[in-house]
């Protein structure tokens, strides 16, 4: 491994121990956790057959984000983060586990799944500021934009491999498989956190949690070049590509059923890989603001082109374009705002962060299924591609620091933990 860390400075990260077995958990788990987004998104949608209440299962769990994100925030900055992601994978397998039993004994119906959206919404609140905060303190600053792209890799992995072994066990076996899949996938991740070695040293706030809450929200509206990030990452998020519209593709457009469904949801896992590749092979971008701006653009307009498609042999290419484009707009987002964020708020900023994007995403299967029903698939592909055009449009004219941002890749404060060393 470490000589191929030399050739490819982009793997780096997986020289630290603890980092090493956060990432492979992690995608371990995430494998199964796509497995049964993609059935819940084909179950739901067979049960009501309406892309409106399909959207609604999104929209539950985008309420809860919004309602408990700043919360998990705050919690993420106060307590052990390590011991955080103890209590809420567990909670997401008991959860997989009883959702798992009510398809295999028949009795699950559409209100089943929004209630197990509100519990796994609820404890993503929770789970997603922990985690985001917990690994850029195993890996030196010098190595932050890799560490994010690895980071980055375990979702793509997750979405490559997830849906289309959803689409096979739904033809083969029905679906609740699934289920019992990922209720043993997240063994790896809880094995992983109980296997590292590195300090949970995390600053004890001493004022009510609320009122952390808010001071986060205000540190990361206080400075111009994250609102502006925050923005980005909204709109991406309400009106990009989703679980949702994919899956009214598959089954209004294409009538490609369960398999097709994870051909198109993989492909656009094949390009994030891409893109993957080769931010590992690149290494750190020292124009990071321009990149981020190029890669949103080409985002909006392959999006557009989506509209357009009529078979599913272009939509699948075009698909894999777009999850290139969005990997690497989605990686420099992220590696700006971890760099512009102090280590005391880094929970707060975050949560901020992910309720633009995790909330955001949530929502946008109701801001599809509201936009199918009003003009159709390809009305709301054009809406969307052009909400985001007109957004990075503004945002290029208004904000000349995101231009001009680089970061700075020099090492700075030694790691929390590194005694480890490398591997």
């Amino acid at each position: 491994m470490l000589r191929r860390t030399m050739r490819l400075p982009g793997l780096r990260p997986l020289r630290h121990r603890d980092f090493a077995l956060y990432w492979t958990g992690l995608t371990v788990s995430q494998i199964g956790d796509w497995m049964e987004t993609t059935t819940t998104a084909w179950l739901l949608y067979e049960i009501t057959r309406s892309p409106v209440l399909l959207g609604v299962g999104g929209g539950i769990r985008a309420l809860v984000t919004i309602a408990f994100g700043l919360i998990g925030g705050a919690v993420a900055d106060r307590f052990p983060r390590r011991r955080l992601l103890f209590v809420t994978q567990t909670g997401f397998a008991l959860s997989s586990l009883a959702l798992g039993v009510l398809v295999v004994t028949g009795q699950v119906t559409f209100w089943h799944i929004y209630a197990f959206s509100a519990i796994n919404g609820t404890l993503a609140a929770f789970d997603a500021p922990a985690r985001r905060s917990l690994f850029p303190t195993l890996v030196p600053r010098s190595e932050l934009q890799n560490a994010i792209t690895l980071s980055g890799s375990v979702f793509r992995l997750g979405r490559l491999l997830g849906p289309a072994a959803a689409g096979a066990m739904i033809a083969a076996y029905g679906p609740a498989v699934s289920y019992f899949v990922n209720v043993a996938s997240y063994a790896a991740i809880i094995v992983a956190l109980a296997l590292m070695r590195a300090g949970d040293a995390v600053p004890r706030v001493r004022r009510a949690l609320l009122r952390e809450a808010a001071a986060g929200v205000t540190y990361t509206l206080s400075h111009r070049l994250l609102r502006s990030v925050l923005l980005l990452e909204s709109v991406h998020s309400l009106f990009g590509i989703n679980t949702a519209l994919i899956t009214i593709l598959a089954s209004d457009v294409f009538h490609v059923g369960p398999e097709g469904l994870g051909v198109l949801l993989s492909a656009q896992a094949v390009g994030a890989l891409g893109a993957t590749t080769a931010l590992v092979a690149l290494g750190d971008v020292e124009r990071k603001g321009q990149a981020m701006l190029g890669a949103g653009v080409a985002y909006a307009i392959l999006f557009g082109l989506l509209a357009g498609a009529v078979r599913f042999e272009v939509a699948v290419p075009l698909i894999v374009a777009i999850g290139f484009s969005d990997a690497l707009w989605g990686t420099m987002r992220n590696t700006v705002f971890q760099f512009k964020t102090d280590e005391a708020y880094r929970g707060r900023t975050l949560s901020v962060l992910l309720l633009a994007g995790r909330g955001g995403a949530q929502g946008s299967q109701l801001e599809t299924g509201l936009a199918v029903s009003v003009g159709g698939p390809s009305f709301a592909i054009l809406l969307g591609a052009a909400v985001i055009g007109a957004t990075l449009v503004a945002v290029n004219a208004l904000t000349g620091e995101i231009r001009a941002f680089r970061g700075s890749p020099e090492p700075l404060a030694a790691v929390a933990g590194a005694g480890e060393g490398a591997q």
